[in-house]
């Protein structure tokens, strides 16, 4: 009985942080994920049917920031978290996403000119 009493006290002292998530919150991010990669799969064929590259490209790119942001929202954490570092995920996210953008454009240069010269 006085252990109980203990672990109670103890709990009383822990800082109250933000509830967890509900595994039913979990199992609906994890169905939500499984829809959007089954569309990525089905997005990998749209040139197949006459659209072109680029459209497949960009889906692909969108759909991929959509997953990535879902895992790192939920199964990381980080809405629950600071503010700042929701930020400080955010710039280097920005970041990465211009990169990214940034060589696509330079390798639709460079393979519409017949290449770059070094």
């Amino acid at each position: 009985m006085a252990e109980q009493r203990s672990h109670q006290a103890e709990l009383a002292h822990m800082p109250q942080g933000h509830a967890a998530p509900s595994t039913r919150t979990y199992i609906n991010i994890f169905v939500v994920l499984f829809v959007i990669t089954a569309i990525e799969v089905l997005a990998a064929y749209m040139t197949d049917i006459g659209l072109p590259l680029w459209s497949e490209i960009v889906t692909l790119i969108l759909l991929s920031v959509l997953k990535g942001v879902l895992v790192v929202m939920f199964y990381m954490h980080l809405r629950f978290d600071s503010r700042w570092f929701t930020a400080l995920f955010a710039a280097g996210f920005g970041i990465a996403v211009f990169m990214v953008i940034v060589f696509l454009l330079l390798w639709a240069y460079k393979r519409s000119s017949g290449g770059l010269v070094v």
